[in-house]
């Protein structure tokens, strides 16, 4: 028994010296920590103890205040981008002092010697005071470099070193210690202009976001196509789809994506309106909020040519850039899936040939496609599956458009080259001037397909089948 509390009692005291050995760890760990960022506080370049917040900077093309919980262009009040101010203050935040110069020294030598170009500076206001950096030249020996502080009406000639993230890449130890690539960036940061940080989101007061629907209608009409209109709210367009045509849900989810998160290249602000000329397209948007905008894209803005966004939601102009633009000259086929294909992975197909053979084979277009027999006539080895596989291929490929049925059997029978069946569907496929045409009989609809001069699939029995068991 005694032995038995005794144990006990060397248990109690071991959980009391791991508990206090962890405690004392923790309590250095996180004193330490404290003193390792009072450190960098201490050492960072743009120290701002004593001094307060940030109210405005200037700089050889930069002059931008802050009001409220943004910067303004202090020269058209114009609102600048938080991602874009973010990159500019993580690289001024990662310039670190290494060595202080002595003053007596610098002065023997001369100031221009570490500051060659005195109008490389950069200035920042504060609630209580301010503070200029003047860049100098970069050491030869390492990524270091001279910089000039003047603050208080107090100058000082330090070396820094940029410890913000290094976008360069090297071959060799000696080519990273020695590498210039932080310093020409700093080189590009004074040097930005206000524009840079321009907040070029169209809905940048909206913040819509991607992956939440935003929209509820739009009406769209363009230069090229009659006017129609798509709904968020159900997933349809007017007009609809013919009979037989689905939606196509990807590229629903694309166009919303992109006009979530629609931009320009460049903006011009405060706008001539006066200037714009040669309306391409007009959008006519209700958002969720039911708040009613207009988006309308321009071919010329004053002497330029290109794509220019006028919003009734500002007094900007957003220059788009192509890849971007196309978007405004979608057509509402593009919101339906121009397809007339097998939806199931295993099915009965039957192929009617140019010239009047019709044979009945199943289709297994699984990761393994293969087409088997369905009756006694032929064997899977006597069955070319690769092109079976290439018509199957062309049925799933998406058509440049579609429209009613407006032939005559007279002349669909005359440019018929192959019929083919499965899942109930009955399907013709015709031949025009370099088009393949799917004609679904049952729904009277026609899918054309750009195939030039070579159909990408075969219309000869023989191409399909080796020849019949013997």
């Amino acid at each position: 028994m005694k032995d038995k509390i005794l144990k006990h009692k060397n248990l109690a005291l071991f959980i009391l010296l791991v508990i206090a050995l962890a405690g004392t760890y923790i309590f250095e760990e996180r004193s330490n920590k404290i003193k390792e960022a009072a450190e960098a506080k201490k050492n960072a370049l743009l120290n701002s103890e004593g001094l307060g917040e940030i109210t405005s900077i200037q700089g050889i093309k930069l002059n931008f205040e802050r009001r409220g919980g943004f910067y303004y262009d202090k020269e058209n009040n114009m609102r600048l981008r938080e991602e874009r101010l973010n990159e500019f203050f993580t690289i001024l935040g990662g310039l670190k002092v290494k060595t202080f110069l002595n003053q007596a020294e610098v002065a023997k030598v001369g100031e221009s010697f570490y500051i060659p170009d005195p109008s490389m500076k950069m200035t920042f206001h504060f609630d209580k005071g301010q503070m200029t950096f003047i860049l100098g030249k970069k050491l030869d020996y390492d990524q270091t470099f001279y910089m000039q502080v003047v603050r208080d009406n107090k100058s000082q000639i330090v070396i820094v070193s940029d410890e913000s993230p290094d976008p360069g890449v090297y071959e060799s130890d000696d080519q990273y210690r020695r590498s210039d690539v932080k310093f020409k960036r700093l080189q590009v940061v004074f040097f930005l202009t206000n524009k840079y940080f321009y907040d070029t989101r169209v809905f940048k007061d909206f913040s819509y976001p991607e992956d939440k629907i935003n929209f509820e209608t739009i009406r769209i009409s363009t230069f090229r196509n009659k006017a129609y209109s798509i709904s968020f709210k159900d997933s349809t367009t007017k007009p609809a789809p013919p009979k037989g045509i689905e939606y196509f849900d990807e590229n629903w989810v694309s166009f919303h994506q992109f006009l979530s998160k629609l931009e320009g290249k460049s903006i011009y602000y405060p706008a001539n309106p006066a200037l714009l000329d040669e309306i391409l397209s007009q959008f006519e948007v209700v958002d969720r909020e039911n708040r009613k905008y207009t988006l309308t894209v321009y071919k010329k803005y004053g002497e330029e040519n290109g794509y220019f966004l006028k919003t009734s939601l500002d007094n900007i102009v957003y220059q788009l850039k192509p890849e971007d633009a196309q978007y405004f000259f979608v057509n509402v086929q593009d919101f339906w899936r121009k397809v007339i294909a097998p939806k199931e992975k295993s099915y009965n197909l039957s192929v009617t040939f140019y010239d009047g053979k019709t044979e009945t084979v199943k289709v297994e277009d699984k990761e393994l496609f293969k087409v088997l027999p369905t009756n006694n006539k032929y064997t899977e080895a006597s069955i070319r599956a690769l092109e079976f596989k290439r018509l199957i291929e062309f049925f799933k490929m998406e058509g440049n458009h579609v429209n009613d049925l407006d032939i005559s059997p007279t002349d669909l029978l005359k440019k018929n080259i192959l019929r083919v069946q499965f899942d109930n569907r009955h399907l013709s496929v015709i031949l025009e001037e370099n088009e393949a045409i799917i004609v679904d009989l049952d729904n009277k609809v026609m899918v054309h397909h750009l195939v030039g001069e070579k159909l990408p699939f075969s219309i000869r029995y023989e191409d399909y089948f080796v020849g019949p068991k013997k």
